[in-house]
C-alpha cells in the first residue's frame, strides 16, 4: 500500500500524503524552479513507496483484435503490436479483454502516453533519491474499475468526472475496457453555461466515437457522470431531445463514503477519488517499466524477507512452546511413575516382611520337580485325539458327533510300606498314565430304519479307526439298538415319514507304555 501519490498533469505535479488531512497540497510547476523545488523535497522527505498518477490530453487508446493463442503467444503479439503502433514512447502497454465469437478472438486495447516528456524530468528526480515508485497509473484506465462500484451495465458507457477546477474527464467504456478518453475545457461548475458545456461536450464524444467505428448512429449509450441533484436536473434539461443517451448520475457525497476519500472533496476535483482509490489499491495496469520499480521491488524483497524471517520466528516459538508443554507433561507422567514404584516397592517390602521363609526339605522339592518333569515328558496333546479321528471321519459325511470326550488310566494303586515310628518319610510314588481312553457318541444322518445296514455302516467306522490310527483298541459300546437276548424291542410304525436318528457310542484306547496283553510298542505320537 502506498502512502504519497505524485499527479502529474500538463504543467505541474501535485502530491498528495494518505494520511494527510489539509486540503492544501504541494505543487511543483514544469520548470527549472519546480524541478529544483520538487528535487529539494524529496531529499527533506522519507524515501517511503509512492506512485504516479497521470492525468493528460496526450493519452491516445487504438483497438485490436487478437486471435486465439496460448498464454506466451498471445503476450508477445501484443508487445510487438503495441510496440509498432507507438513507437516513439516507453510508456505504453496492452489490455486484452475477453474472448467473443466462434473463433475465440481477444478485443484488445494499446494505450500510450505519446508525450514521454510530461514525465521523464519527473521520474529523473525520483529516481534520482531512490523512491520506491509502485508504478505509473493512468485515470483512463483505472476507470473501468472505478465504475465498477457505483454503476453496472452491459451496455456501452461514457464516464465523466470533473477534474482540475475546469478539465472534463470523459472515458468510454466498452466491454469492461477503456477504449477511448478525452479530456476537455469547461467553464466553473457554477457558471450558468456549465450544463450547456456538458452536453455540447458530450454530444461530441458521441460523433467522435461513431466516427472511429466505436459506436454504431442508431445504440443507445448509457451515460454516468458524478454530480449532485442540482446540476444533474440542469444536464438533463439542456440534453438533446431524441438522442439515444441515457444518464445516470453517482452522488459525490456517496462516492466519498463508498471509497473512504477522506472528507471535504470538491465536485470539481474529482480525481482525488482515483487517487485515494490508488493509495488503497494498488492499480491493476501500470506504464512503468522495470527499471523505474527497481527500488520499489527491492523494499517488497526487504519487507518479504523480514516478513518470512519474524513468520519462522513465530513458527519456532510456536513449536518451542509444543515442545515445552510435552516435556512438562512427560515430566510430571515421570514424576508420577518414580512415586508409583517408590510406593509399590515399599509395599511389597513391607508385605513381605510380614511373611515368614517358606521351609521345604529335599523330598518335597524332588517330587514337585519330578512331577513338573513327568507332565512335560508324558503330556498326550488334546488335538491329537481330534486328529486321529478326523482323518477317518472325513470318510464318513453321514456320521454326526455330538461329544467326545477323554481320560487319562493309571495302574491300580498298591497300598504304600508301614512307616515305622521314628522314621523318615518314604518318597510318594507318582502314578504313571498308561492308556488314554477316548469316547465318541454320534448319530448316522442318513438312517432310514433299516437296523442291519446301519449296524454295517458303524462296524465298518470301528475297523476303519482301528486300522488307519494309532488307537490300540477300537469297539462299539452302543448301537441303535440293543441287540442282546435279554433285551425287549417294542416300536410302533406311523404314517408321519419321520425316523428318529440312529445313535451309537465308541471306545477307543491309546496306550502309552507297553501293554503285556498287547505284545506290541506304540510310538508316542508326540
Amino acid at each position: 500500500m502506498a502512502a504519497r501519490a505524485f499527479y502529474v498533469i500538463q504543467g505541474m505535479l501535485e502530491v498528495f500524503e494518505r494520511d494527510q488531512k489539509s486540503n492544501d497540497r504541494l505543487r511543483f510547476a514544469d520548470s527549472d524552479d519546480g524541478l529544483r523545488a520538487f528535487d529539494r523535497y524529496l531529499s527533506e522527505s522519507d524515501a517511503v513507496q509512492s506512485l504516479i498518477v497521470i492525468d493528460v490530453i496526450e493519452e491516445v487508446f487504438a483497438t485490436d483484435s487478437i486471435p486465439k493463442l496460448n498464454f506466451n503467444d498471445r503476450r508477445a503479439l501484443l508487445k510487438r503490436r503495441v510496440g509498432r503502433k507507438f513507437p516513439r514512447t516507453p510508456f505504453r502497454l496492452s489490455v486484452s479483454g475477453r474472448a467473443n465469437g466462434e473463433n475465440g478472438e481477444t478485443v484488445a486495447v494499446h494505450s500510450s502516453i505519446s508525450n514521454h516528456e510530461l514525465l521523464d524530468p519527473w521520474l529523473t528526480v525520483i529516481l534520482r533519491h531512490r523512491v520506491p515508485l509502485t508504478g505509473i497509473f493512468s485515470v483512463p484506465l483505472m476507470a473501468p474499475e472505478m465504475l465498477k462500484r457505483f454503476f453496472k451495465t452491459q451496455k456501452p458507457v461514457l464516464f465523466l468526472t470533473q477534474h482540475q477546477g475546469q478539465k472534463l474527464r470523459q472515458v468510454f467504456i466498452q466491454d469492461g475496457l477503456a477504449k477511448s478518453a478525452r479530456l476537455s475545457q469547461t467553464p466553473p461548475i457554477d457558471d450558468d453555461g456549465y450544463a450547456a458545456a456538458i452536453s455540447t461536450e458530450i454530444q461530441r464524444s458521441r460523433r467522435y466515437l461513431e466516427r472511429s467505428r466505436l459506436l454504431s448512429g442508431m445504440e443507445e449509450l448509457d451515460v454516468c457522470m458524478m454530480a449532485g441533484r442540482a446540476i444533474a436536473d440542469r444536464i438533463v434539461r439542456d440534453a438533446e431531445p431524441g438522442s439515444p443517451l441515457q444518464f445516470h448520475f453517482i452522488d459525490p457525497d456517496v462516492a466519498e463514503k463508498r471509497l473512504k476519500a477522506g472528507s471535504g472533496v470538491p465536485v470539481d476535483h474529482l480525481e482525488r477519488f482515483y487517487i485515494s482509490t490508488a493509495l488503497r489499491h494498488r492499480p491493476g495496469h501500470s506504464y512503468a517499466v522495470s527499471g523505474e520499480q527497481r527500488y520499489w521491488r527491492m523494499s517488497q524483497l526487504r519487507r518479504a524477507a523480514i516478513g518470512f524471517a519474524f513468520g519462522t520466528a513465530a513458527a519456532c516459538s510456536a513449536m518451542a512452546g509444543v515442545y515445552f508443554g510435552d516435556a512438562l507433561r512427560l515430566h510430571r507422567s515421570s514424576t508420577e511413575i518414580d512415586s508409583l514404584v517408590t510406593q509399590l516397592s515399599e509395599t511389597y517390602r513391607r508385605e513381605n516382611e510380614s511373611f515368614g521363609p517358606i521351609k521345604a526339605d529335599s523330598y518335597e522339592m524332588k517330587l514337585a520337580v519330578d512331577t513338573g518333569d513327568y507332565i512335560l515328558e508324558q503330556r498326550v496333546p488334546v488335538p491329537w485325539v481330534m486328529q486321529q479321528l478326523g482323518a477317518v471321519l472325513g470318510d464318513y459325511p453321514d456320521v454326526r458327533v455330538t461329544a467326545l470326550s477323554w481320560e487319562a488310566q493309571t495302574p491300580a494303586a498298591t497300598a504304600p510300606p508301614r512307616q515305622r515310628p521314628g522314621e523318615a518319610a518314604l518318597p510318594v510314588p507318582i502314578p504313571a498314565v498308561n492308556a488314554v481312553t477316548a469316547e465318541m457318541t454320534g448319530t448316522l444322518d442318513t438312517f432310514d430304519g433299516d437296523l442291519r445296514k446301519a449296524f454295517a455302516r458303524i462296524d465298518r467306522l470301528v475297523a476303519d479307526i482301528a486300522s488307519r490310527t494309532a488307537f490300540a483298541h477300537t469297539f462299539a459300546v452302543e448301537y441303535p439298538i440293543d441287540a442282546s437276548p435279554r433285551s425287549s424291542v417294542s416300536g410302533e410304525i406311523s404314517g408321519d415319514g419321520v425316523v428318529e436318528e440312529a445313535r451309537f457310542r465308541l471306545r477307543m484306547t491309546y496306550q502309552l507304555v507297553d501293554d503285556p496283553a498287547d505284545g506290541e510298542n506304540v510310538d508316542d505320537p508326540v
